[in-house]
């Protein structure tokens, strides 16, 4: 009986030291993984997110031998050492006769409530029909996303209180096409257009 007696009292000190492993294992853990969260929070405390009023922007605009616009190059200086460097396409005219290239400008493109930065490409023709390169701030990423197709529009209009993007095309005394934009995102969806000749216009 008193071997019995023993043996279960040997069986249940063992349980008791396994058990109190086992608990000074768990807390090691929890601690480790307190220790790598904090690490984390640190991490993440330590960088500085851009705004986008950290921003200010430079554009400069590359001519062939020839003296046709060739290249037009954007940086967005962030404030803090880095920069966003950007190429867009400028109409190909002769610069010495055609003004207006690598102009900035900073409107509220999608009406989100931040500026966006526009970049001029130049004039399709002497009626102006001045076509840009346009980025949208995302406030999410805290970045610049270029919109794709964006140069196809002609004289854009931002119209805030519709948030309709206005465009219009004039072909000299002949006629203009004006069309009417929406944003999804950050894509510019075609809504309408419409074809307006002059001499129609002057017979009503």
């Amino acid at each position: 009986m008193k071997k019995v007696l023993l043996v279960l009292l040997a069986i249940s000190t063992m349980l008791a030291f396994s058990s109190c492993g086992d608990s000074k294992k768990e807390k090691k853990k929890s601690h480790k993984k307190e220790m790598a969260a904090d690490d984390e929070e640190n991490e993440d405390a330590g960088e500085e997110r851009v705004e986008r009023s950290d921003y200010t922007f430079t554009a400069k605009l590359i001519a062939d031998e020839e003296g046709t616009a060739s290249n037009i190059i954007v940086h967005m200086d962030m404030g803090n050492g880095e920069e966003q460097v950007e190429e867009c396409e400028p109409l190909p005219l002769d610069t010495a006769s055609w003004t207006g290239f690598a102009k900035i400008s900073e409107e509220d493109a999608n009406f989100d409530g931040f500026p966006d930065l526009q970049v001029c490409l130049g004039p399709f023709n002497a009626c102006g029909n001045f076509t840009y390169a346009l980025w949208l701030w995302d406030d999410d990423n805290h970045k610049f996303v270029r919109v794709e197709g964006f140069d196809e529009l002609s004289d854009p209009v931002y119209n805030a209180a519709e948030k309709k993007v206005l465009s219009t095309f004039r072909m000299f005394d002949e006629y203009e096409d004006d069309c009417v934009y929406s944003w999804d995102g950050f894509k510019l969806v075609k809504e309408k257009c419409e074809t307006i000749v002059y001499d129609e216009m002057e017979e009503e």
